[in-house]
């Protein structure tokens, strides 16, 4: 008998999905590395979508963007070790009330 685990994967890979899984994971970990990487107060961002290998976040002040900007390297590697199958190579901010505004 075959481990469910396995079965799972093959059955999100034939239909498409894994790819999916793995991009989630990188909103879901966004936090978490961020706050590894900038602090408590990166708290205030929010990750809202991956674009093809471009991480979104949503950020309250221009200043939150310049430091993420600043800091993408150093996030990214963390956002690698959190979700390795993500893909994600790159980082964009956007303004909270635009990502917001696009949601609905």
């Amino acid at each position: 008998m075959r481990p469910l685990g396995g079965a799972v994967a093959r059955a999100l890979r034939a239909l498409g999905i894994d790819r999916d899984v793995a991009r989630a994971s990188a909103l879901e970990a966004w936090t978490a590395a961020a706050s590894a990487e900038i602090g408590a107060d990166a708290a205030r961002t929010r990750a809202v979508r991956v674009e093809g290998e471009t991480l979104v976040v949503a950020v309250p002040t221009a200043q939150w963007a310049v430091e993420i900007r600043l800091r993408e390297r150093q996030l990214v590697a963390r956002l690698r070790q959190a979700a390795p199958a993500s893909g994600v190579k790159r980082i964009r901010s956007v303004p909270d009330h635009v990502a917001e505004r696009d949601a609905q």
